[in-house]
């Protein structure tokens, strides 16, 4: 998947490829640490497979394993270990001077910290055991999103300093990465809700 591009970027060479969308369905369905280190062993062979998608070089893997961390993670009802990445990634965001100037662009990757640390993620994470199917999807479109914005504001911190893009580009990129992401999390809900949902009930998963 890393090898078809999946959106554009602005204003570094490459482009984001479909690895951000695989990259939290295989957290939710493996877990937090098998997922991850299947992530970041597929995303680096990935990134010789398709050098325009390695954004960041050698680090490139790092974001989207993260994002499969985190969606595991909330599989697992342990929801303040994607909060704490989300954090911290947001405070290495705003350290950066044209990332202060840009206060208001990480405000969905807020907004996944705060469901991500809240009291939400247990019974979430217990819809995951749900018989019912739409217990299932809301557990997974909650890990997808929580999984997608770790990945993105990761992404972004290592962005701002791998690349030192000015404020303009943060200020631009504000109004649309929000779509790029809620698309992805709408992809990985249906997918995954199906994958996991027949996974589960043929006995294939271990549920928590």
């Amino acid at each position: 998947m890393t090898v078809i591009p999946f959106s554009i970027t602005i204003g570094v060479s490459g482009s984001i490829t479909l690895g951000v969308v695989t990259a939290p369905l295989i957290g939710l369905l493996l877990g937090p640490f098998a997922g991850g280190l299947s992530v970041l062993l597929g995303a680096f062979l990935g990134s010789f497979l398709n050098p325009g998608g390695a954004v960041f070089g050698i680090l490139t893997p790092l974001p989207a394993a993260l994002g499969a961390v985190a969606a595991g993670c909330i599989r697992k009802n342990r929801g303040y270990v994607p909060g704490a990445v989300i954090l911290l990634s947001v405070c290495a965001f705003y350290l950066h001077p044209f990332g202060r100037a840009a206060l208001y662009y990480p405000w969905l990757n807020v907004v996944a910290m705060v469901l991500a640390f809240s009291p939400i993620v247990r019974p979430t994470a217990s819809f995951f055991a749900s018989a019912e199917l739409k217990k299932t999807a809301l557990a997974v479109a909650f890990a997808a999103f929580v999984g997608t914005m770790t990945d993105h504001a990761f992404g972004s911190a290592l962005a701002i300093w791998y690349y030192n893009l000015p404020t303009s580009i943060w200020n631009l990129v504000m109004y649309i990465y929000p779509l790029e992401r809620m698309a992805t999390v709408i992809i990985v809900t249906i997918v995954g809700t199906a994958v996991y949902y027949r996974l589960r009930r043929s006995g294939m998963l271990n549920t928590p």
